[in-house]
């Protein structure tokens, strides 16, 4: 007479229930008493990324672009591909840091990985004292204070789902990366076509160049509280709609793949969400939708970039400005890298910036309400939220035999 198989140990499924809401940005599904739980293996991939990270991103760039860059390499192409190519292998360097650590400690047992997660934890921070003496032979205890806050920092995040919510946004990202082409085809053209008219006005050039750098991120800063407040009162009307509330067969097919997999759950719509997990879930959505309108402005900027360069000569950006006034001067800043002039302006950096900046809101606006935009860059992250509200159910629930 065949048996069923055997159910999952309770411990084991609410372990791997946790490690899954941390893993969607969700950290407050999972009980505060188990915050803190299985720390140093938590811990040891965000250390590992802040000791390579603080290395690379300090001296390690100007050494290897120093060394790259002899007095017979001045062309401003090989100036610029060097640039590009340096900050790139910086960035995959630490971030394949923190994934290498964090996948190679999870396929170790737990007394054996939490050991192992002690001695990396040990070695970064001791990298990271050495090289603080290093950077001030004079120093006394600086260096050693400072490695204890990034100890205590690395310490509090983890334990509040940081880390996992790091993995969450750089999974986010690639996501997003992989949605550039929903993004060319469907959102891009249309509002391309509005900003590149405005690309063309003098007045929108010397406007960016009066502007510093700071009041353009304070900029951005308006359009995404903005465009955030949007995203919140839509998602939240999203969650509470009744409506909405998934089949039997919506609900497994949810369910596949979550530690709450094969699980079968009383009929209806799910419990009332605590203030802390509402607030959230709303915070995760808002989160994935600037970070896809983040996207979608770099992408807008980046194109702008190119046109500029090769449509905006130098003397026409100098034209445009004009002297300026006394009270604001404006005149035409060339870019550098290390000392070393790119053949771009920062007048046209800024210009794109400002530009793709004020284009993100209404590609935010377009994705929660117009149907082909939602479809895209909205309806996906409800699924991943509704699928969340689901295990939480499951697995806070009996299972109904």
């Amino acid at each position: 007479m065949p048996t069923s198989p055997p159910s999952p140990k309770p411990h084991s499924t609410k372990r791997d229930a946790d490690r899954w809401f941390r893993e969607q940005g969700l950290p407050t599904f999972v009980p505060l008493r188990r915050w803190f739980t299985d720390l140093p293996r938590r811990v040891a991939p965000l250390i590992a990324w802040v000791a390579v990270a603080a290395y690379l991103f300090q001296d390690g760039i100007e050494v290897v672009f120093d060394f790259a860059l002899d007095d017979s390499a001045e062309e401003a192409a090989f100036v610029v591909v060097v640039a590009v190519v340096l900050f790139t292998l910086s960035a995959g360097l630490a971030w394949a840091a923190y994934f290498l650590v964090r996948a190679v400690l999870r396929r170790l047992p737990m007394s054996i990985g939490t050991a192992v997660a002690l001695l990396l934890i040990a070695a970064c921070l001791a990298f990271t004292i050495s090289y603080g003496y290093s950077v001030q032979p004079d120093a006394t205890v600086g260096p050693v204070l400072r490695t204890i806050l990034v100890l205590a920092l690395c310490i509090l995040v983890t334990g509040m789902g940081g880390g996992a919510m790091i993995s969450w946004a750089s999974r986010l990202a690639v996501r997003n990366a992989s949605a550039i082409g929903h993004m060319a085809s469907i959102a891009l053209p249309v509002i391309l076509m509005l900003v590149v008219f405005s690309f063309f006005s003098a007045e929108v050039w010397q406007m960016a160049s009066a502007l510093s750098w700071g009041s353009i991120a304070l900029l951005g800063l308006v359009v995404a509280v903005l465009a955030g407040i949007v995203v919140l009162r839509v998602s939240a009307s999203e969650i509470d709609d009744d409506a909405q509330a998934p089949t039997a067969e919506q609900r497994s097919a949810l369910l596949l793949g979550t530690p709450a997999e094969g699980r079968r759950l009383v009929p209806g719509a799910p419990g009332r969400l605590r203030a802390p997990q509402r607030i959230n879930i709303l915070l995760a959505m808002t989160v994935a939708q600037l970070v896809q309108a983040l996207f979608f402005a770099g992408l807008l900027a980046a194109l702008l970039i190119v046109i500029g360069g090769i449509a905006v000569p130098t003397g026409v950006v100098g034209i445009w400005l004009g002297p300026g006034s006394a009270a604001q001067p404006l005149a035409v800043q060339p870019l550098e890298f290390f000392g070393a002039k790119l053949p771009l302006t920062v007048n046209l950096l800024k210009a794109a910036t400002l530009l793709s900046v004020i284009a993100a809101l209404p590609f935010v606006f377009s994705a929660v309400s117009e149907a082909r935009y939602r479809e895209r860059f909205f309806d996906p992250i409800m699924v991943d939220m509704r699928r969340a509200i689901l295990v939480r159910e499951a697995v806070s629930a009996r299972p109904v035999g």
